[in-house]
């Protein structure tokens, strides 16, 4: 069973039926209960699952005005009400019977199998997928809403009102459940499976979905008590996930050096490790959605590439803020950059590092593998000397189609796709991979043990070594170099850059309550944050248009900043701040009906339609309190 047949379930399993329900109540009788009793069959069953809960690329946002990265600090988009603060009642749709489909489908198999005659190894291999897909799908639900009905009996014709009307769990009793189904699912899955079918989950992936929801169960979004027992659970469950990782062969990816030269300044190329797909040897993928040309694929290298490249109609997408930019550290780790809440771009340069224009040099090498600043080499459609120029007047393509903030992206691109086939992407969506895993270990670390948490510095130090950091004479990677920091502020400053573009940046900022509240004195809340001025104009100085062109294809990169003059973006008069709404404390929540995005709201229709059901206490006619 190759991974083919994952991608073309939906065409040889029609079984997917309307979603007019709640919990989407059919028929399941014309399923032939004899595929139970053949391993293929049954994986053809599954791979229905797969394709209903595994995200697309760029995961999945809670809402749909504006993707996970337009909903961070990221990129310089601007129209999402979530961001701006009108985001009304019934806007996030997760909660729905497409939602619920995938496990109803899930419990119809779990039923199934009890009367299976297949061999014990291909009985625990599918009920481990089953058992993970059940805590992945209501994962979903829980981090958007949290308490949900966590369903474990198949919903039917027959099934009892109770069931067919099911209220909500508490969030404590959903994550107890999610901890059962994922503790049941590494019991049962293999450790890994033969290379054709990489796309499937393995008991690594389980232990390292449970260590990220236990993380996010201990973050103050859900635990504003800051209980302590929470994050010594996230702790061991993230050790757990570690070395389960590591027995099971996953670790960084390595295989990721370069010849540094004029053109590419660092000896290593971070990209490698998203655009190696792991039948390739990329020992960091653990969960992972696949793309086939041929079979299934995406248009990501076709929305994000400069205009003059694709001849699209419109402006690229995940366009770098200056935030992102800014947050990357130095070539030696330290970060010189920080938050100042006066100026409209929020950020200042500061430890020495006084000219501004110089911001491209001796960064992070991860830094040149995410972003295309002005006077880069920037390769794409076989010019491997092609350079990006973001100047006003210096790209070919129209302003309303140019970078609004000075940056393209280059997360992710694959130099080597052009012509029709950039919007016939067939790079892979890795959902978790090993470098999230030890970001996971080394948050819940710090939390835990303390800023001198070796665990967490252990971790910390195997990602910078990676992205090729330098060691420093301590051999910390600069991880001790800004003590007016603290390890809370670097850790999720790492989790930033690392995981930049990844679709994590939105749900950090959430479960942190980063949108409210100060980080740290470094790190200023978003809310009062205008995304607009997030950018740099850059403007020809001291030479003129025709003399700089002459030149400009031989410059060094080193020397580009001598020729320019940067201007923060203006905010504009019609821009609005960021102000994400919520309430971060279960006694601020009690008696407010004004929306608290931290908990969204059950919609309207499916609350007629299953009374049992309780709205989300922060929204109208709120009495679920999800703190429980």
């Amino acid at each position: 069973m190759k991974i083919k047949s994952i991608i073309y379930a939906l065409l040889l399993l029609p079984i997917v039926s309307s979603c007019s329900d709640f919990l989407d109540v059919k028929d399941e009788s014309a399923i032939n209960p004899a595929i139970w009793d053949n391993e293929n069959a049954a994986k053809l069953y599954i791979n229905n699952i797969y394709s209903l809960c595994m995200p697309g690329f760029g995961g999945e946002s809670p809402v749909g005005d504006g993707s996970l990265a337009a909903l961070s600090d990221e990129t310089d988009g601007m129209g999402s009400n979530l961001l701006l603060g009108t985001l009304e009642e019934g806007s996030a749709g997760a909660f729905s019977s497409a939602t619920y489909q995938a496990v109803r489908y899930i419990n119809t198999a779990f039923n199934a199998m009890k009367s299976s005659k297949l061999p014990a190894d291909a009985q625990s291999r599918i009920l481990g997928q089953l058992y993970f897909f059940r805590a992945f799908q209501h994962w979903k639900l829980v981090n958007i809403y949290g308490g949900v009905p966590y369903m474990r009996d198949v919903v039917d014709y027959q099934s009892d009102d109770i069931i067919r009307n099911a209220p909500r769990n508490k969030t404590s009793e959903c994550i107890a459940l999610l901890k059962q189904d994922l503790d049941s699912a590494i019991k049962h899955l293999p450790a890994t499976w033969v290379s054709e079918e990489y796309g499937r989950v393995t008991r690594a992936a389980a232990a390292a979905l449970k260590g990220r929801i236990l993380l996010f169960y201990a973050s103050p979004q859900f635990n504003p008590a800051n209980d302590r027992n929470r994050w010594k659970e996230a702790f061991d469950a993230n050790i757990f996930a570690r070395n389960l990782c590591t027995t099971d062969g996953y670790r960084l990816m390595t295989d990721i050096k370069v010849q540094a030269n004029a053109q590419w300044p660092v000896a290593v190329d971070f990209n490698k490790v998203f655009i190696t797909k792991k039948t390739a040897n990329n020992p960091e993928v653990i969960l992972v959605t696949p793309y086939l040309q041929s079979l299934k694929y995406h248009g990501y290298e076709g929305s994000v590439r400069p205009v003059d490249v694709t001849n699209a109609t419109g402006r690229p997408s995940n366009l770098p803020s200056w935030d992102l930019v800014a947050a990357f550290p130095m070539k030696d780790g330290k970060i010189v950059y920080k938050h100042t809440a006066t100026a409209s771009n929020r950020t200042t340069v500061f430890s020495g590092h006084t000219d501004i224009r110089k911001y491209y040099q001796d960064r992070d090498p991860r830094f040149y593998a995410t972003i295309a600043f002005n006077g880069s080499y920037y390769p794409l459609e076989g010019n491997p000397t092609r350079r990006q120029w973001t100047y006003t007047g210096g790209e070919i393509s129209s302003s309303d189609k140019t970078t609004t903030t000075g940056f393209y992206t280059r997360k992710y691109i694959n130099p080597a796709i052009t012509g029709v086939d950039m919007n016939k992407t067939y790079t892979d969506w890795i959902e978790i991979r090993y470098a999230e895993v030890l970001l996971n270990l080394a948050e819940a670390a710090f939390e835990y043990e303390g800023d001198n948490s070796a665990t967490g510095f252990d971790c910390l130090k195997a990602i910078r070594e990676r992205a090729g950091i330098e060691p420093g004479v301590d051999g910390f990677y600069g991880l001790k170099s800004n003590p007016e920091y603290s390890m809370l502020e670097i850790v999720m400053n790492e989790r930033r850059v690392e995981m930049a573009f990844e679709g994590k940046r939105f749900w950090d900022l959430r479960r942190r309550n980063m949108f409210t509240n100060n980080l740290g004195a470094n790190f200023l809340k978003l809310n009062g944050w205008k995304k607009s001025g997030s950018g740099y104009t850059f403007t020809l100085s001291g030479i003129t248009t025709a003399a700089f062109n002459s030149i400009r294809q031989e410059l060094p990169v080193d020397s580009v900043y001598k020729y320019f003059t940067m201007t923060a973006k203006s905010t504009g008069p019609l821009v609005k701040s960021i102000a994400y709404r919520t309430y971060t404390t279960e006694a601020e929540l009690m008696g407010k009906t004004d929306r608290s995005y931290n908990f969204f709201d059950i919609p309207l229709n499916i609350l007629t339609r299953s009374p049992a059901l309780k709205q989300t206490i922060g929204w109208s006619n709120g009495e679920f309190n999800p703190f429980e």
